[in-house]
């Protein structure tokens, strides 16, 4: 009697101490998760780049750090945007030349990251591919050549591949990241390369322009263009009217000016209020240029481009 009592109590002990630890860990993640909600809402949270808009600064397969801090909060911190705050909390006015994540309202609700131009009462402008300040146009010194690769998903295999550029000169891909110009190996600032999962795509390179940009208030930061009247069809991107910026409001623009959409669009993105703002991008704590497939762990390492890690961004 005494095995068969002592058998049950142990099993009940068992039960109890399993119930015990079960609880125990159901608490340490629901209090894991709390902690990471507290810290995307107020003070970090993660973003990735899904296209050229910014580049030369950002690439597609960067992944970021946005400081929610930096301009106080809205609506726009919380998840799903829950209408928590009417305007905004704790507000603190950004300089022009941040790089701002922000929700855009109109159409699709969707975040983007563009360069802040145009503070509350600017007139703002582009002629001939020039950008004007009230009135004034900025600074702009020559900065060489840019080069966007793009290449379909199944080159990443070969590890080598060779590409033509619009004016004729060769580019050799090594190891699905090294790029070389007629044999001679390019910097990482003067390129990137990033391989799409699309239907039917074969590939394609674009020569940039490069310029290091001189806004009013002393900020320096690259630009890069197809050229000064080479911009994409039936768009404002060289030649725009003159845009006041209502006030509480913001004009955000790429830096990669021939191909971004921003608030020279009005119908698309226009003028962005302080409300929608999310938050300021710091740094870079991850990049990859998409050469390898999810499936393939024994490759993750290959893509990702080590010299990007922990770059802080300006």
């Amino acid at each position: 009697m005494s095995r068969l009592s002592w058998g049950k109590s142990g099993t009940a002990k068992r039960r109890r101490t399993f119930k015990s630890e079960f609880a125990e860990t159901l608490r340490a993640i629901v209090w894991a998760a709390a902690v990471a909600i507290v810290i995307r809402t107020f003070a970090l949270e993660p973003f990735h780049i899904p296209s050229d808009s910014m580049i030369p600064g950002l690439f597609v397969g960067d992944h970021l750090f946005v400081s929610k801090v930096s301009y106080g909060y809205s609506r726009q911190s919380f998840p799903l945007s829950l209408p928590l705050i009417r305007d905004r909390i704790f507000f603190s006015e950004p300089s022009p030349g941040d790089v701002i994540v922000f929700k855009k309202i109109r159409g699709r609700p969707d975040n983007y990251i563009k360069r802040l131009i145009g503070m509350p009462g600017d007139r703002i402008q582009l002629k001939n591919g020039r950008l004007y300040i009230n009135g004034r146009a900025a600074e702009r010194e020559p900065a060489g050549r840019f080069f966007v690769v793009n290449l379909p998903f199944s080159a990443r295999r070969s590890g080598f591949g060779t590409v033509s550029s619009k004016d004729g000169r060769t580019l050799t891909i090594i190891g699905t990241k090294e790029l070389l110009l007629d044999g001679v190996p390019l910097s990482g600032d003067q390129y990137t390369i990033a391989y799409k999962d699309a239907p039917n795509f074969q590939g394609e390179v674009v020569e940039l322009k490069k310029y290091v940009e001189t806004l009013p208030n002393g900020v320096k930061h690259s630009i890069v263009e197809i050229g000064d009247d080479a911009a994409m069809e039936n768009t404002l991107a060289d030649n725009t009217p003159e845009y006041m910026v209502p006030e509480d409001h913001y004009f955000m623009m790429g830096d990669n000016r021939d191909m971004s959409q921003d608030s020279r669009y009005l119908d698309e993105v226009g003028f962005i209020h302080r409300r929608d703002l999310i938050g300021r991008a710091n740094i870079i704590f991850f990049s990859h240029n998409g050469s390898v497939g999810i499936f393939e762990f024994w490759k993750w390492l290959s893509p990702i481009r080590w010299e990007r890690l922990l770059k802080i961004i300006r």
